[in-house]
């Protein structure tokens, strides 16, 4: 997954990154470096689909790259860790009221998703793209693994339940997301459901 739009990421973007890499866990096969430059990358189309200015946008970037950081942690409350991770970064480069739009921002995306803002529907929906996508079934996959790994669900067929209930009560928040990737996620949620009967008759 490469970062697309380099140019336009404040140098903390790459701070944080870089020590990510360093530092991430192997047992992370859906959050991964890969997931977060894929949400970073969404969240910029959205930047330039909105016309978005500079300021609001570096902090939406920022926020991109991380909203998982807390993964460093712990799975548990990742979001709250992932504020408290980031800042030592951020202090020195934004004032409060930045910070404090960042971390709404990483809270958006804290499942059910609450968002307050347009920022932080951008974020919640960029987090949840995939559901919308092509990809939804090679980026599932990794997500089972490490369920299984947390001990969420122990087989298929408590799988396949989850992602059908997830999708069920699924909504997308901006325009954007709503036109182009409910109709994709829709599909999806239909297959799931005819997958699971074919299970159980």
């Amino acid at each position: 997954m490469v970062l697309r739009n380099k140019g336009a990421y404040p140098k903390v973007c790459f701070e944080l990154l870089s020590y990510m890499v360093d530092n991430w866990p192997e047992h992370l096969t859906y959050h991964t470096i890969a997931h977060i430059i894929d949400v970073a990358n969404v969240c910029d189309h959205y930047i330039e689909y909105y016309g978005i200015e500079e300021d609001n946008a570096n902090l939406i970037r920022i926020a991109a790259i991380g909203h998982d950081m807390g993964y460093l942690v712990s799975s548990k409350e990742h979001e709250e860790l992932s504020i408290s991770e980031i800042r030592p970064f951020l202090k020195d480069v934004l004032n409060e009221t930045q910070l404090d739009k960042i971390s709404g921002m990483i809270r958006a995306t804290k499942l059910p998703q609450s968002p307050t803002n347009f920022y932080e529907e951008i974020i919640a929906d960029a987090d949840l793209d995939y559901l919308g996508r092509n990809d939804y079934d090679a980026l599932s996959s990794g997500l089972y693994e490490e369920f299984l790994h947390y001990d969420v669900v122990s087989n298929d067929i408590e799988w396949l339940n989850i992602q059908i209930n997830f999708l069920e009560n699924h909504s997308y928040h901006t325009s954007f997301a709503k036109e182009n990737r409910s109709g994709q996620k829709h599909k999806k949620l239909a297959e799931l459901r005819q997958k699971r009967l074919a299970i159980e008759f």
